[in-house]
């Protein structure tokens, strides 16, 4: 028997051999592990592992405790960096055109000097105006010559008329006294009708000479005039030309204005009309944002309010400012659009020329304090439950936690306004 037994032994399998003695191994770890743990009872041979872990306690930076405070959400803006002052050249105003092309612009940007060519339009039209004009000058100035030296020779003529008159007056005048008894009757008569027609003819041509001088000035006038009008054309023709050439009017920075028809820059070979902005010089000192707001938000914004403005193109630079304007009526944010925006300008308390540039886009942050001294809480200390209806769970723990219906009035960013069924003081726990 006892053989019998060594001979099993011997040629047990060797993963049974295995399994008997990692049972071995864990008996001797585990009793003496037990024997360390508080309340372990030596005495009993089979003792257990508590079946569930103990519950942890609260965390305590977790617990929200109510009190009153502000109520704030901040307004997003979009703007862009204008300058306060600025010199703003329009296209010109040309009597002989409604629309002007461009020709030639000097490159955005860049710095201008005073005096130095900025735009220019198309005159070609205009030249050819010019030579017309010049022409129709010199006509009127050879009818004024021609005038003259004919109002000369007729005034020659008239004087040759008097002349004759007053000697053909004088002949009958030395008939007409010969005594009517030294004459025939018939004769002495003739020479009498004869030195009242000399008489009539001298008055005659005395009338015409006087009636020419009269008239002397307001025929010079009618061919005078024709010249002073040619010549205002000239002049109107070449001023037009000259406006088709705008110079910087001081130095700075130049930067062209929107084609609203074309949704871009005005550049080369656009057409233009009268009174639209071509371009502007500036004043990087005076930088100020111009902000849009929706309709909706306009409330929301009133002048004075404080805010921080951040660009685009320098995410390491922000400054704050203030809302200084904002308009009354709202206008088209762009000509291909129609939304309706109203502006606000913002003043910044600092600028720096030399990073900041006239068009940037702006972002404008304005903390907006929708409740002052209202009792709040935390947004995540706020749910909602499947009817709809706001809660919180006030208690210290998840265990004690006790669900409890409230109102709420505004709602910021962070906090919420608890309008009922909190107090002050009340521990809540983080809904979610």
């Amino acid at each position: 028997m006892g053989i019998q037994k060594k001979f099993n032994t011997k040629f047990m399998p060797v993963p049974a051999l295995v399994v008997v003695a990692a049972v071995l191994t864990a008996g001797l770890y585990l009793q003496p592990a037990l024997a360390q743990t508080p309340g372990f009872n030596s005495a009993k041979s089979k003792a257990s592992l508590p079946e569930t872990a103990p519950e942890p306690e609260p965390e305590r930076d977790r617990i929200y405790t109510v009190a009153t405070g502000q109520i704030q959400k901040d307004l997003v803006l979009t703007g862009e960096l204008k300058a306060a002052q600025s010199v703003v050249i329009s296209a010109p105003d040309i009597r002989r055109s409604f629309s002007n092309m461009v020709t030639y612009m000097a490159r955005e940007g860049s710095q201008i000097k005073k005096g130095e060519l900025i735009v220019e339009f198309d005159d070609s039209s205009l030249l050819s105006e010019q030579s017309e004009a010049e022409r129709t000058l010199d006509e009127a100035g050879l009818n004024i010559e021609k005038e003259k030296m004919d109002l000369e020779a007729e005034r020659t003529d008239l004087l040759n008329s008097i002349a004759q008159a007053e000697a053909q007056l004088k002949q009958d005048e030395l008939y007409g006294r010969i005594s009517k008894e030294l004459l025939p009757a018939n004769t002495y008569q003739k020479y009498q009708l004869n030195l009242e027609k000399s008489k009539l003819s001298l008055e005659k041509a005395q009338e015409q000479y006087d009636n020419f001088l009269k008239s002397y000035d307001s025929q010079m006038q009618l061919v005078e005039i024709t010249y002073s009008q040619a010549e205002i054309d000239l002049k109107q023709i070449l001023s037009d030309i000259k406006l088709l050439k705008i110079y910087a009017p001081q130095d700075g920075i130049l930067i062209y204005g929107d084609n609203w028809a074309s949704n871009r820059k005005i550049q080369e070979g656009d057409t233009l009309f009268p009174g639209m902005e071509v371009a502007s010089l500036p004043d990087l000192s005076s930088m100020q944002v111009e902000g849009y707001v929706y309709d909706t938000e306009y409330g929301s914004i009133a002048p004075d309010t404080y805010c921080t403005v951040r660009f685009d193109a320098l995410p390491d630079f922000q400054t704050g400012g203030k809302i200084i304007s904002r308009t009354n009526v709202a206008s088209r944010k762009g000509f291909a659009t129609d939304q309706k925006v109203f502006h606000v300008i913002v003043r910044l308390d600092k600028v720096d020329p030399q990073i900041m540039k006239p068009g940037m886009t702006a972002r404008i942050d304005i903390p907006v304090v929708l409740a002052q001294d209202a009792l709040s809480v935390p947004r995540e200390y706020l749910g909602v439950d499947s009817d709809g209806e706001y809660y919180v769970l006030a208690g210290l723990n998840a265990k004690e936690a006790d669900p409890q219906s409230v109102m709420v009035g505004a709602v910021g960013d962070r906090m919420v306004e608890i309008v009922s069924g909190l107090s002050a003081g009340a521990s809540l726990l983080p809904v979610f």
